[in-house]
């Protein structure tokens, strides 16, 4: 992949997302969306809130003492959904 190309990908996808955004808030401007606050916010605090439930996911006070040299990274919820039961031991 050269430079231009994961540039003309990225401005791709940004416009993608730009569209994405535009039609999200004409549809919820027109009655469409009716869920209150934004997309798959409910979904999404359902989901953490299952992942804490389940001892996935703990919260610490930081103690530089004790966390000092941990790398502190970003995650995300990916909102997807497939109807294929070929992947329910991958999906569940």
């Amino acid at each position: 992949m050269t430079a231009l190309t994961g540039l003309v990908d990225t401005v791709h996808l940004t416009q993608l997302e730009q569209d994405d955004l535009v039609l999200a808030q004409t549809l919820r401007s027109t009655g469409k969306i009716t869920t209150p606050g934004q997309p798959f916010e409910t979904l999404t605090q359902t989901e953490i809130d299952a992942l804490i439930a389940c001892g996935i996911f703990k919260f610490k006070m930081y103690d530089p003492n004790v966390h000092g040299g941990i790398r502190i990274f970003k995650s995300r919820i990916v909102n997807e959904g497939y109807n294929d039961s070929d992947k329910a031991l991958v999906l569940t």
